[in-house]
């Protein structure tokens, strides 16, 4: 009996494909609002880690759905209206993810840095800053990019902006039928093998 290694290489894509992944949208709407109005963006959520990011409800800046969005600290407390763009704010995750985009208001211009394992592999269009003394309405910005991403960061000037509903398809992770599937082809090439020794 002859083994086709094509067909064991199938059988375990197979068992590992990702194929049932789905976006999923966070809305930040499942987050307890304390009593302050605000707090730190608990990390990990949603199966992401979230650097330099606060959540709660939004007197300033209109949430893309709901009444919650998240948004971050001026880059200096101590001088609020320096408008300097920074890129301390960051979404990461163990393992890849897709990473869509999403909804931001306020009057920064914002764009996304994409990266896989430390090295930048994308660059989002910009949305551009507010005009006048209005800030701008809920607008998705689009990543543009559709390959795996661990860490995405965010550009623009902090406090002057918010964002809402982050379309991501989280890091697949294979189910425990995929292992036991994996272990009984295991167990029928280990006897075969033994069979034709």
């Amino acid at each position: 009996m002859s083994l086709n290694p094509s067909l064991l290489f199938a059988a375990f894509a197979c068992c590992f494909s990702t194929s049932g992944a789905n976006a999923s949208v966070l809305t930040f709407e499942d987050l307890a609002v304390p009593p302050a109005g605000y707090d730190v963006l608990p990390t990990p959520y949603g199966g992401l880690t979230w650097t330099g990011f606060y959540f709660g409800t939004d007197a300033v800046y209109t949430p893309a759905s709901g009444a919650i969005d998240i948004f971050t600290d001026y880059a200096d407390p101590q001088n609020p209206d320096a408008y300097v763009i920074t890129g301390k704010n960051a979404i990461e995750a163990a393992a890849p993810f897709h990473f869509e985009g999403a909804s931001f208001s306020g009057y920064s211009g914002v764009t996304f840095e994409l990266y896989r394992n430390g090295v930048l592999v994308h660059t989002s269009a910009a949305l551009p800053d507010a005009p006048g003394a209005t800030p701008y309405a809920p607008t998705f910005l689009a990543s543009g990019y559709g390959g795996e991403v661990d860490k995405v960061v965010v550009l623009g000037v902090q406090g002057y902006y918010s964002m809402d509903d982050m379309v991501y398809t989280p890091p697949a992770v294979p189910e425990p039928s995929a292992y036991a599937l994996l272990l009984a082809g295991l167990a029928v090439v280990s006897i075969a093998t033994r069979r034709r020794t």
